[in-house]
């Protein structure tokens, strides 16, 4: 397959064009300098040849303090490229010119805003939260593909475990035995390991029979303490030392309530009963596996 990517240089997306470049697919990437700005089209000259598209630009939502202006890049990072890559589809599809078979298109478990107890599947509706109108726009962005008749998947994507990224960002204190729990250590993350996500992104390219939403996550997410005791296990450190509420507030601002304050327990309903085989469904194993690659 000749596959357009977006955002395919990232943590995630690193490994997802180097897997499927190894499987022989060719890669078209379309990066951020090749994008065009908000407001305008993008040619549908980028569209030929083109089997597949990924579309999982994206500004780092924990990449920054959220101001005002870097919430701006988050939101036109996501939404005017997605809008841009369905109005080519269905420009091309108008002009009777070959379109791809399938976009695969990001979102995130920040959709469903965040909650200390509940359980959201794909059902679920969104929350009310900055990121969850983030997602909920950014999915709205993709109405329109089917008339151009491209399959749609979207993919809400959570917390992302392997060599690097997230992982790689906790565990300095650890390893200097000041590690521990963020907040109350009961909040939840709802996580994955980036294999996983390789390989359901491929399984989305193949099988005509996925299409709609998809939670991206594994079947058993886990506490903030779960998290910080697998991490202290996996380097031989403890996990002692939380980090308060306000520390973390006065330091990240908003976005310390949003993604590390609170989370959501969020369940792959839909990949289960597909049938999908999660290589990294215990987090004790995702996260010996990240770290012994790292």
């Amino acid at each position: 397959m000749r596959i357009l990517v977006t955002g395919g240089t990232g943590f995630v997306g690193a490994a997802l064009t180097k897997s499927l470049s190894s499987e022989g697919h060719e890669i078209v990437l379309l990066t951020r300098h090749d994008a065009p700005p908000p407001g305008k089209e993008l040619p549908i000259e980028w569209l030929a040849g083109i089997d597949a598209i990924i579309n999982m630009a994206g500004e780092s939502i924990a990449g920054n303090r959220w101001t005002d202006s870097y919430k701006k890049r988050i939101r036109q990072s996501r939404i005017p490229l997605t809008q841009a890559l369905v109005k080519a589809c269905d420009d091309a599809a108008k002009k009777g010119l070959p379109v791809p078979r399938v976009l695969v298109s990001f979102s995130a478990v920040g959709y469903y805003g965040t909650d200390p107890s509940a359980d959201f599947d794909e059902q679920s509706p969104p929350g009310n939260s900055w990121l969850a109108r983030v997602a909920r726009d950014w999915e709205l962005a993709t109405v329109g593909i089917s008339e151009a008749k491209v399959r749609l998947v979207i993919l809400r994507l959570g917390v992302v475990l392997g060599p690097g990224g997230f992982l790689q960002r906790l565990a300095p204190p650890f390893r200097l035995f000041a590690g521990g729990p963020a907040g109350d250590g009961r909040q939840w993350i709802s996580w994955i390991h980036r294999d996983d996500v390789v390989d359901v992104v491929g399984k989305a390219l193949c099988d005509a029979t996925m299409q709609g939403v998809y939670n991206l996550t594994s079947p058993e997410p886990a506490s903030m303490n779960q998290m910080a005791a697998a991490i202290a296990k996996a380097l031989g450190r403890p996990a002692w030392l939380s980090v308060p509420a306000a520390v973390l507030r006065l330091l990240f601002g908003e976005m310390a309530d949003e993604l590390i304050l609170n989370g959501q327990r969020v369940l792959p309903k839909r990949l289960s009963e597909a049938g999908f085989s999660f290589k990294y469904p215990v987090l004790s194993e995702a996260v010996n596996a990240s770290f012994q690659s790292d």
